[in-house]
């Protein structure tokens, strides 16, 4: 079975793992890492078939290099990369490449079935993905620790609160009310997205925050903290066999 490495370069942190197939059998994540941290993971698993990057923000060359020293074959997904999905959006130069490969996981992990991708990080992602392999549009909504910061940023009196801490159904003082009214409104917000689509839609949650929203829904949902990487790693299949196809014409 081929091996391959995917590197998911964030908002707030960059995450490395390598895949045997279609399974992932080593990781590395961190809000800093190190070219020489994702060298010595890679150099751990020994030949490397291909590899795929992608990057929300800033682009690290050095990572780059590293998967490029480390892999046959690397792609860097960008908005002319070939995809297993289709795009639905008016705009699909300006669709995040981190929703793209949430959408292309999700089609990948549940074919044939419609879901709401839910990925909860800096920013809170609503995306669909269609039976038909297809991205049907989403919507973008500030993440946890971002209302909180507003509510410090753009109030004279609230105070700065952590997004780790209690989550009782009603806040008892403003430290909790302002999380709750955070986290828990991020879970309202799930339950409203998934009530506008048919009910066998598969909700899949993803992020940072994943674990911590899950628990607060009315109804249960997959928590999928490997789902950008499985949209990557079927990117860069379909990739390479899109570069095949080319060369055999």
């Amino acid at each position: 079975m081929p091996t391959y490495a995917s590197i998911d370069q964030g908002n707030t942190a960059t995450k490395l793992t390598v895949w045997r197939d279609s399974e992932p059998i080593g990781r590395l994540a961190a809000k800093t890492l190190s070219a020489a941290a994702i060298e010595a993971e890679l150099a751990r698993h020994g030949h490397i078939d291909a590899g795929i990057y992608c990057s929300v923000g800033r682009r690290d060359a050095a990572h780059l290099d590293v998967l490029r020293a480390a892999c046959g074959t690397v792609v860097e997904l960008s908005h002319s990369t070939p995809l297993p999905i289709e795009l639905h959006y008016s705009t699909p130069h300006t669709l995040g490449l981190d929703r793209i490969a949430a959408a292309a996981g999700a089609v990948a992990a549940y074919p044939g079935q419609r879901c709401l991708v839910v990925d909860i990080g800096t920013a809170v992602t609503y995306d669909v993905a269609g039976p038909d392999a297809a991205f049907h549009g989403g919507n973008i909504a500030p993440g946890a620790g971002m209302r909180l910061r507003a509510l410090h940023a753009y109030t004279a009196r609230l105070p700065e609160v952590d997004v780790d801490g209690e989550l009782p159904a009603w806040g008892s003082d403003t430290a909790t009310a302002m999380r709750c009214g955070a986290l828990r409104g991020i879970a309202g917000e799930v339950g409203y997205y998934r009530g506008l689509l048919p009910t066998d839609t598969v909700v899949v949650l993803t992020g940072g925050r994943a674990d911590t929203i899950a628990p607060l829904l009315e109804r249960p949902a997959v928590v999928d903290h490997d789902l950008v990487g499985k949209g990557l790693i079927s990117i860069l299949r379909h990739s390479l066999g899109a570069t095949q196809h080319i060369k055999d014409n």
